[in-house]
Formats: structure tokens, C-alpha cells, sequence
């Protein structure tokens, strides 16, 4: 059992040339400031960070060839950049050489020997760039604004509006005022019904456009359809998926009446539409990646989170987000193909963007997992259980459908994994 240690030692060598080691030494530890006051006994020491591992250790070179493989180390020793040391005792490690001394003795014979010194090597860390997913949503929805309303003024100047057929424009445009009155809050009380909005489009048809060019300058969540949910990734995601559903709903209208009618009735689709992803746009925007939560040391009772609720970071769902991402992706791609090549652009940067930033924000959310409770149970203690957080129990009633928050079966439900 006595040599057994000497079987787990690995044979020393840097960048491949071999040498034996008698002794090394490294730091380890903390270094830091030892505090001296004066009228005080007991000094104090501050801790400023692990020692660094600096390696120092004696090398010999042995044997009839000691020249030849001396000049081999010292060939290695002086080629500058990283390179693998084989310590005995440490294993294996990448490091850079510092001061090294060279010795030769007579009496010593065929050896020579070498005073090394080894500084660990850590790759340099430079400053990067990181893309701003956020600011490149907000610029497309820009372009996209801007290249919708020049769009919608060419189609509409080469309309005859003398043509123009009140009721036929009234059946095409019906599901256009529809959206218009759901997602375009402000505009209700311009447009009180559906052919006064067909009046206005045969009379002033760049009113619409001057319309949406106004909403958008001075748009803010707070002020637009859905200014009655919180600014949650939840409500955020389901703001923007009824969103994306109704911009799929008004890709085309009816090709039925005259050429000028149909032209001026898919205009204004087109416009409505891209309002649309405009808008999905800039509330997507205001989606941040999240940071990860910092875990809780201790899990406080019921009874105190009755009293002190818990506050946590939130996070999104990723399952919702990516759903969210997939509609937007289809519906945008559906929209580009009726589009000129210059729109077409505009339409697939902006796709790109909204893609790019819901999957990083998609990254930094949590996923599903099916969970069955062992036994009915109340969605508060369901909660607590998973979560340690029992006002999360709304979560669990929301995200499941359930009818009574009282009474959750013992049957698969989905919840978010942390």
C-alpha cells in the first residue's frame, strides 16, 4: 500500500518535453489586506479573492542526452502563448511560462536543472457587441409604417372614386371595420359605424392613412386597446396572439365588383393589416429578456404569505412565447406574398426581427410539464407545493381552464416548470 500514491503521479512534461520534478509549490488560499489600528490589540484582515495559482517548481533534465533535451525545454519555455503542463501531482492544466532560471553543475553530472515558473492561462475576456433585439422590432415597425402608408396613397391615387360603389365597398369592408373597432380603440369614435367609414374612404381616402400616421406617434401601450391588462409577458402574449389572428383574418377581401371597388377595399386591408403588425410590433418590443430568478434560501408559510405576498421576477412561459413566434412567422409570411418587392423587404426584416427577439426572449422563460396531483386539491396549496408561492394559485386556474379553484382533480394539468 506504501507505493500506491506513486502509481497515481503522472509524468511531468510541458508541450510534450519530459523532466522530473523533486519539488512545486502554488499558491492557494485568499489573499488580501491585513489592517493594522493603532490603540487597537486585534488587527483585522480583509479578504480580497482567491490566491492566483502561479506554479513554481524545480525541473530536472537527466541522462546521456540532457543537452539535446534541455535545448528541447528551453525551446518550448521561450515560444511564446499558451501550452499544457503535465504536473505530477495537479494533472493537467493550460498555462503560460514566466521567469525560468537555468543552472549547470559540474559535480552534478548529466543533469540539468531548471527553476520554472507558471501562471494559469485564462482567456481574455474583450468587450463585445450585443444586439438589441428590442431597438431592432421598434426600427422594422418603422420602416414597415412608413412603407404601408406610401403603399396604401399609390393604390388609392390610381382608384377612380367616381367608380367606387357604396355597397359594394360596405360588404368588402365589413371585417376591416370589424378589426378596426377591436384593435383600434381610438378610432371608434371617428368612425361610429361601418358606412360612415365607407363614406369617409369614397370622400377623404388619405384620412385613414393621416389617421394611423397620428396613432403611431404618439402610441403607448398604456393608451391603446388594451390598456385594461397589466403590462405582464401574459398579457402581452395574448394581446398579440388575438392580434396575429386577426391580422391572418383580413389577408384578402372579396374579389367580387369593380376593378377600382376591389382595389380600394384590398388598400385598405393592406393598410389595417400592416397597423396591425405595426402595432403587434411595438408591444412585442416592450417584451424584455428576462434575467434568471434568484432562488429563495427558505420557503415562508401560507400564513406569512397570506400577510407579506412574495414578489418575484417574472418570467414567460416559453411554450406561449413560441407559439406566439410561430402565428406572427405564418401570418407575416402569408401577408408578404401579395406585396410589392420593395414591401416585401420591409415585411420579412420586420418578420425577422419579431422572430429573433421572441426567441431570445423565449430562451430566458420557463417550458410546461404535465403534472398529475396525487389527490384533489385546492389550486392555493397546489401552488405552494410546486412553487413555494400560493399566490401563483391563479396561475394554476388560468393556465388549466379550471372551474372552481377549490377543486382541482387528480388528472394531468400543465404548470411552468419553476
Amino acid at each position: 500500500m506504501a507505493s500506491d500514491w506513486r502509481k497515481q503521479l503522472l509524468p511531468a512534461s510541458f508541450r510534450g518535453i519530459s523532466f522530473l520534478i523533486p519539488q512545486a509549490s502554488v499558491p492557494v488560499g485568499q489573499k488580501g489586506q491585513l489592517h493594522e489600528y493603532p490603540q487597537r490589540d486585534e488587527p483585522f484582515f480583509e479578504q480580497l479573492g482567491k490566491q492566483a495559482q502561479v506554479h513554481t517548481m524545480t525541473a530536472w533534465v537527466i541522462g546521456d542526452d540532457c543537452f539535446e533535451r534541455r535545448d528541447k525545454l528551453l525551446e518550448a519555455l521561450q515560444t511564446p502563448g499558451p501550452g499544457e503542463l503535465v504536473h505530477p501531482w495537479l494533472g493537467r492544466m493550460q498555462v503560460k511560462v514566466g521567469d525560468c532560471n537555468l543552472s549547470h553543475q559540474l559535480t552534478a553530472g548529466g543533469m540539468v536543472s531548471f527553476d520554472l515558473t507558471f501562471y494559469p492561462d485564462k482567456p481574455l475576456t474583450f468587450p463585445t457587441a450585443k444586439v438589441n433585439s428590442q431597438q431592432q422590432v421598434v426600427k422594422a415597425s418603422d420602416s414597415l409604417l412608413d412603407s404601408s402608408l406610401a403603399r396604401y396613397k399609390a393604390a388609392m391615387s390610381k382608384v377612380d372614386q367616381a367608380r367606387l360603389g357604396f355597397i359594394r365597398l360596405r360588404n368588402s369592408l365589413s371585417n376591416v371595420y370589424t378589426i378596426i373597432q377591436q384593435q383600434f380603440a381610438p378610432f371608434v369614435g371617428v368612425f361610429t359605424n361601418l358606412s360612415g367609414f365607407v363614406q369617409s374612404l369614397m370622400n377623404a381616402p388619405d384620412s385613414l392613412s393621416s389617421l394611423f400616421s397620428s396613432y403611431f406617434k404618439d402610441f403607448s401601450i398604456q393608451d391603446s386597446a388594451f390598456s385594461d391588462t397589466s403590462s405582464s409577458y401574459r398579457a402581452a402574449v395574448a394581446t398579440t396572439t388575438q392580434q396575429a389572428e386577426a391580422v391572418a383574418s383580413i389577408n384578402t377581401v372579396s374579389q367580387v365588383g369593380g376593378v377600382d371597388a376591389v382595389a380600394a377595399s384590398q388598400a385598405t386591408a393592406n393598410l389595417v393589416q400592416d397597423a396591425l403588425l405595426v402595432q403587434i410590433a411595438l408591444i412585442v418590443s416592450e417584451m424584455p429578456i428576462a434575467s434568471q430568478p434568484v432562488a429563495t434560501v427558505s420557503t415562508p408559510s401560507v400564513e406569512q404569505q397570506a400577510v407579506l405576498p412574495l414578489v418575484r421576477p417574472e418570467v414567460p412561459v416559453a411554450d406561449d412565447v413560441i407559439e406566439l413566434r410561430d402565428g406572427l412567422n405564418e401570418a407575416i409570411y402569408e401577408a408578404s406574398l401579395k406585396a410589392d418587392s420593395a414591401h416585401y423587404v420591409v415585411l420579412n426584416t420586420l418578420r425577422q426581427a419579431l422572430v429573433k427577439h421572441l426567441t431570445a426572449v423565449a430562451e430566458s422563460g420557463v417550458r410546461l410539464v404535465d403534472i398529475t396531483p396525487p389527490e384533489t386539491a385546492s389550486a392555493l396549496v397546489l401552488a405552494y407545493r410546486r412553487f413555494g408561492d400560493a399566490t401563483r394559485a391563479s396561475e394554476v386556474v388560468q393556465r388549466n381552464r379550471i372551474r372552481h379553484p377549490g377543486f382541482i382533480p387528480a388528472a394531468p394539468i400543465k404548470l411552468a416548470q419553476r
